[in-house]
């Protein structure tokens, strides 16, 4: 993939981590992707382990500038990955692939792959993001993560990580185009591929159980979910949680 620059590395904590320290000693450049064999801590959202296994999965992460575009939101930019995502997927033939609010990538009820973004602003503008994405591709047994599986889990075929990288790179590369369109034309997008979207859920928050619909996001990245009495709310991420 001609835009993006990419480095094997065989282990690291984590692969933002590597990045954003590589950012620190001014040696990033626009589409350094950083690919591990073996991430030993890596992270998910909300401070959450994303344990891999070595050699079975993708690991890795990128560095985006954008020099020449306006983000009002990161939350826009947290959608196109999540949709380049999803289409890699569904050019593989992962069958029910949606995106759990705000960018866990489920096949069915079963997550596939995580996403981790971290912002680096000038002034009040986004200058750039690490871009970290975890990606089930071959890896069979997930001990004590009742809700994980993969891709070769899901279809019983073993896949070529270079294969299915590239073809990441390639959709993530027509997606990021998204970010010239209007930032409404993103979030529709987004919401077409939002898990358990209009269907009952049981949500916690604040210790307290209730019933509502997912229907949406705000542009912002609020969840919007209509409660039994049909009233509007929006939260964001540490306010609730999906149960089922």
């Amino acid at each position: 993939m001609h835009y993006f620059n990419l480095i094997k590395i065989n282990a690291t904590d984590s692969t933002n981590s590597w990045m954003k320290e590589r950012y620190s000693s001014n040696k990033c450049f626009d589409g350094d992707v950083v690919w591990s064999q073996t991430q030993n801590i890596g992270r998910g959202q909300s401070n959450s382990i994303w344990i891999s296994e070595k050699g079975k999965n993708l690991t890795f992460s990128i560095y985006k500038e954008f020099t020449d575009l306006s983000i009002q939101t990161p939350f826009i930019l947290s959608a196109v990955v999540s949709l380049a995502v999803v289409a890699t997927l569904n050019s593989f033939m992962i069958p029910k692939i949606d995106v759990k609010w705000p960018n866990d990538i489920m096949s069915g009820d079963k997550k596939i792959c995580g996403i981790l973004i971290e912002n680096m602003f000038k002034t009040s503008s986004l200058h750039a993001s690490v871009i970290g994405v975890g990606l089930n591709v071959n890896q069979n047994h997930f001990e004590n993560l009742p809700t994980a599986s993969s891709m070769f889990k899901i279809s019983g075929i073993s896949y070529d990580l270079d294969e299915v990288m590239n073809c990441f790179l390639k959709l993530l590369n027509q997606k990021l185009e998204l970010l010239n369109h209007p930032q409404e034309q993103i979030i529709k997008t987004y919401e077409a591929s939002l898990y358990r979207r209009n269907s009952p859920s049981t949500f916690e928050s604040k210790g307290r159980m209730f019933k509502g619909i997912i229907r949406g996001v705000t542009p912002q990245g609020l969840l919007k979910v209509e409660l039994e009495d049909r009233k509007m709310c929006t939260y964001d991420l540490k306010q609730i949680k999906l149960k089922n």
